[in-house]
């Protein structure tokens, strides 16, 4: 099956002392193809230090059981639409990569296996592909070196398309109004009128919310 790219892609820049937050790209762009994947690459060579991607084992999953917290995050969170559930900020779930440790009372599971995050060191042009359906976040940039790196967005050319991100009509631009979450996006203190947030969504799906 020919593969297609969507026309934006994501050239991201990582300052000292900043990372990404613990999120699944299902919630950004959701209205195309299920076989969507990200292509994360690093423009540099990355020490574990430098704001290097990590993915949470197994958590892209669908066929465990119906009460563990995996399939419970695959049921709510990953069902969100950023633009359609007018949500103001970044659309992580969390920041806080050991809350998933939670995940077990919050289903009451008492025998699923504890969360593994795994990442490594890369060099440039490495490439890492994972599904829409995967939890990821980057580690926290210790260096004074700005981590540089692209994501882009790969399909069957025979499946939809989400029409925020691939030109259908050569006439019709982007609508890059869309695709601001994951560029310019922040975490605002201030809720604008109409807009909802990740706490609001995290309770009504009934998740522990972390006060730390």
């Amino acid at each position: 099956v020919r593969p297609i790219t969507f026309g934006y892609k994501w050239l991201r820049g990582m300052h000292q002392g900043g990372n990404t937050g613990c999120h699944m790209d299902r919630v950004y762009m959701n209205r195309g193809s299920s076989q969507l994947l990200t292509c994360w690459i690093p423009l540099d060579n990355l020490t574990l230090d430098m704001s290097v991607l990590a993915v949470l084992e197994g958590s892209h999953r669908m066929d465990r059981p119906d009460e563990s917290g995996y399939t419970k995050l695959q049921n709510t969170y990953a069902n969100m639409d950023v633009d359609r559930d007018k949500l103001q900020g970044t659309g992580w779930f969390t920041q806080d990569p050991m809350e998933f440790y939670q995940l077990n009372d919050v289903s009451e599971t008492k025998d699923a296996s504890a969360p593994v995050w795994k990442t490594t060191a890369f060099s440039a042009g490495d490439i890492l592909i994972f599904t829409m359906r995967t939890i990821h976040m980057s580690s926290i940039n210790l260096t004074n070196t700005l981590r540089l790196s692209c994501d882009t967005r790969w399909q069957p050319a025979n499946e939809p398309v989400d029409p925020r991100f691939i030109q259908q009509d050569k006439k019709m631009p982007l609508d890059h109004a869309e695709t601001k979450f994951g560029l310019y996006a922040k975490s605002d203190d201030k809720i604008e009128d109409g807009k909802t947030t990740m706490e609001h969504w995290r309770e009504k799906w009934g998740f522990l919310i972390n006060s730390s």
